[in-house]
């Protein structure tokens, strides 16, 4: 015994040329949609559609009344996809338009910042430029660098806080 309720079928002929030509309409939704995946959901929303849709009386060409359906659903299916890219669209647009174009001062200004920077970093002691190194650049934990190196993590830990201290104050166009 099934677990669904038994629902008198609507449109049996219809029902039984869609399972017919169910594969062709698959491929057909495919050829249009350029997705198998998105031709088999829109196939069975054209079953839906039949299973539900009220009595439409004795049709000559229910294989050519089924293409029709399922051309329709490809259309409004690809009308709704445009729709909705037009609106994700504008919304990065409403997002990015706030933000600052960057200006030549602005350029100027970040460019002196790296310069800043690159003098801090060339100014280290060469511990605390190899351990600042691997843990940026290289990515080791503070736990690798130390096992590494043949020190405790307390040493590098204070290096690396030494480090961050001078790079904060060159950022900021003082000397540490």
């Amino acid at each position: 015994m099934s677990v669904f309720p038994q629902v008198a079928m609507q449109n049996p002929a219809l029902l039984v040329a869609y399972r017919a030509h169910e594969r062709e309409l698959v491929r057909f939704l495919a050829r249009r949609l350029h997705c198998v995946a998105t031709a088999r959901d829109l196939a069975q929303d054209l079953y839906v559609k039949l299973h539900d849709q009220p009595p439409t009386g004795e049709l000559r060409h229910e294989k050519a009344y089924l293409f029709r359906m399922a051309a329709n659903l490809a259309t409004d299916h690809l009308r709704s996809v445009s729709r909705r890219a037009e609106l994700l669209a504008e919304a990065q647009a409403m997002l990015w338009d706030g933000l600052e174009q960057p200006t030549p001062e602005r350029a100027l200004a970040a460019r002196r910042e790296v310069q800043a920077m690159r003098r801090a970093v060339a100014g280290l002691q060469p511990l605390s430029r190899r351990i600042f190194e691997m843990n940026r650049f290289e990515g080791k934990s503070q736990r690798e660098i130390a096992a590494l190196l043949g020190v405790s993590q307390t040493t590098v830990e204070n290096h690396m806080r030494k480090v961050l201290a001078i790079l904060t104050a060159a950022r900021a166009g003082r000397t540490p």
